[in-house]
């Protein structure tokens, strides 16, 4: 059946997905809140990472022998106004945001890598997936088919509204699932998502494994 898991926002990083949950092998997926003023740290160890800013503006550094990169990541408010700013980072990479003025919130997608691909970073509405990596990212996309595992994480204007998703899996019958605001749909391989129904202004962003 569906599954769906849901977010409350809270500062720091939160988990959401994590491998051996819902059939899933190799994602895992959180949501990085920062308050103004202050710093995270981590490291990518034996995953790559993609790094999407849902709203607010920090400073991005990433470093690791040749891979490096340091800029400006976000410039939207909130995820209704504009696209995301993306970076993708390597394996055994450490990487730190730092916010001054604004709040900053990420969502945070890994996955086992030993690619030696370069970080970099995107602003806003320009970014592609990089050669070597496996993370696929959408926007808005409000019909998507996965052939490796996949999520969708929604948010709704009006945060009292909902949406129903026909979910097509190979040799079952179609689901629905319906969602609310700051919902985590998680989509097994070979998955098909529709959206069907929603009230008011929606955001979906879309993750799967290429």
């Amino acid at each position: 059946m569906p599954v769906s898991k849901h977010y409350s926002s809270t500062q720091g990083y939160s988990h959401l997905l994590e491998p051996g949950e819902s059939d899933i092998e190799y994602l895992r997926f959180g949501i990085l809140n920062l308050c103004t003023h202050s710093t995270y740290f981590d490291h990518s160890d034996d995953c790559e990472l993609a790094l999407i800013v849902l709203g607010g503006v920090c400073r991005l550094l990433v470093g690791h022998n040749g891979n490096k990169a340091n800029g400006v990541l976000g410039k939207r408010a909130d995820v209704f106004s504009g696209d995301a700013s993306v970076a993708y980072i390597p394996h055994h990479t450490t990487y730190e945001v730092f916010t001054t003025t604004n709040n900053v919130e990420i969502a945070v997608c890994k996955v086992p890598s030993h690619s030696d691909s370069a970080a970099v970073i995107y602003d806003s509405g320009d970014y592609r997936i990089e050669s070597g990596y496996k993370i696929d990212i959408q926007e808005n996309v409000f019909d998507i088919e996965c052939i490796g595992e996949g999520l969708c994480f929604y948010r709704f204007l009006d945060t009292q509204t909902t949406a129903t998703v026909q979910l097509i899996e190979s040799e079952k019958k179609p689901a629905r699932v319906v969602l609310q605001h700051n919902d985590l749909l998680i989509l097994k391989e070979r998955t098909r998502a529709r959206l069907l129904e929603f009230g008011g202004d929606i955001y979906q962003l879309s993750i799967h494994l290429q």
